[in-house]
């Protein structure tokens, strides 16, 4: 929301990326599933415990949601884990041999999962959930549209086609009400998590717009 409370004289422009001007029903929807995972933890204790089980599993629901079915499918596949591959080689032959298989991709899940709970608690994560429902450009500005139509700093817009968890409509909406504003949707298949992993794309679409603007400071 910060943006909004910038002016010309403060800032000389502006690089808005994968977001959009406020939390969606879409993306509360997919932290409240994150929540719920941490509430339904029977060592929550309202936020006194540790509930590492739920925090774990909403690790996992979170990076599902940071990437796109293109990507998952790339890397993962349907490869068994390596332990099962070795034994039975791929799925086919585990189910003949009456056994349940497990997916490489249940294994990148656990191993996100146990690495998080060395970086987060639980009442953390909650609480972080609950700032990001709370992102809403517009509030006490008059509304969305008056609050990006007083940005008067150059500002570039940045998406990603395949971001699952803010949308390019969302970008195209900050980039319609943005007066000075130009829109960059970059090609990735890497879902919302483009904009850590696509960062040679990101860095021109950037250089291109410091360039036209601040030819003199680059």
């Amino acid at each position: 929301d910060f943006m909004c409370e910038l002016d010309g004289d403060t800032v000389d422009s502006l690089v808005v990326m994968a977001c959009g001007a406020r939390e969606t029903a879409w993306q509360i929807a997919i932290n409240e599933t994150q929540r719920q995972a941490i509430f339904r933890d029977p060592n929550w204790e309202d936020g006194k415990g540790k509930a590492y089980g739920g925090l774990g599993l909403a690790r996992q629901i979170a990076m599902v949601s940071y990437r796109s079915h293109a990507a998952y499918n790339k890397k993962f596949g349907r490869k068994l884990t390596k332990e099962m591959e070795a034994e039975y080689g791929d799925a086919d032959s585990a189910i003949l041999n009456g056994k349940v298989p497990h997916y490489n991709v249940e294994g990148y899940l656990a191993y996100q999962d146990h690495k998080f709970l060395s970086r987060f608690d639980a009442a953390s994560y909650v609480r972080c959930m609950g700032t990001l429902d709370s992102h809403d450009v517009g509030r006490s500005r008059g509304g969305i549209e008056s609050a990006l139509k007083s940005l008067k700093m150059p500002t570039l817009v940045i998406g990603f086609d395949s971001d699952n968890l803010y949308p390019v409509s969302e970008q195209k909406e900050l980039a319609a009400l943005i007066p000075d504003s130009e829109l960059a949707i970059l090609s990735s298949d890497a879902g919302h998590d483009a904009f850590l992993l696509e960062y040679e794309a990101t860095q021109k679409a950037c250089w291109e717009f410091f360039d036209k603007h601040h030819p003199n400071q680059i």
